[in-house]
Formats: C-alpha cells, sequence, structure tokens
C-alpha cells in the first residue's frame, strides 16, 4: 500500500473480504513461545492479531497512520480480478490458542503502528 502511494494519487481497494490482518512480528513471537516453552500440547492453532476489517478499510487505516493523502475507493471483489479465489470472510477463531498458551493477541491497529514505526526506522 505504501509503495502504491508513492506513485498514485488514488486506489481501489476490495471492500467486501473481511479478514484479520497479522503481523508477522507477533507470529513470530508465539512461534517462538511455543518453541522455547517445548509445549507438548498439540494441535491445530489458528492466529492472527485480534478484530476484523476488510482490505479497504485496512489501507485507509494504514494511509491514516502514515498521514499519507490518497483516495482510496471502495470496490466489489467482482471488480477486482484475479486468478486466486478470495473468501469474504477469514477472521480466524483463536480462543484455543489464547487460553492452551496463555497468551493475550494483540488489535490488527496496535500491531499496524509497531509495523509502521519499524519500517520507518528501516529506511533511516
Amino acid at each position: 500500500m505504501l509503495r502504491l502511494a508513492e506513485t498514485r494519487d488514488e486506489i481501489s481497494v476490495v471492500c467486501d473480504q473481511i479478514g484479520t490482518p497479522t503481523y508477522a512480528g507477533d507470529l513470530a513471537e508465539i512461534i517462538n513461545k511455543i518453541i522455547v516453552n517445548n509445549s507438548t500440547d498439540y494441535g491445530l492453532y489458528h492466529y492472527s492479531n485480534d478484530g476484523s476489517i476488510s482490505w479497504y478499510d485496512f489501507a485507509k487505516a494504514i494511509f491514516i497512520e502514515t498521514d499519507k493523502k490518497i483516495v482510496v475507493n471502495p470496490i466489489n471483489t467482482e471488480d477486482f480480478p484475479t486468478l486466486a479465489k478470495r473468501p469474504r470472510f477469514s477472521v480466524l477463531e483463536k480462543e484455543n490458542i489464547k487460553r492452551k498458551l496463555n497468551i493475550e493477541i494483540l488489535y490488527w491497529r496496535d500491531s499496524l503502528k509497531i509495523a509502521l514505526k519499524k519500517l520507518e526506522w528501516m529506511k533511516t
């Protein structure tokens, strides 16, 4: 999104696909916790940051957090042709990992702020 904002004044983003952004740093911490704790509580765990949002609203949030001035237009999935079929709702249920690993998961916007600060740091 940030690269698009450098080259365009306006973009269109799908507004009818709902999911939860996942900050790779948060996911890495959870994986590390499982490894370090030598967990034997095997099973299937879902992980993403907490909360849910459309791709359109997520793009707007990125631009708000970075003070980028760009017009973001909402479009439907049908108006954005792609070979990959995307689900309309892909929010993961995370109660199992929260309970079994006794973790609190950051809200997506809090993790977005952390990720954007790290990206800014990397530019300098």
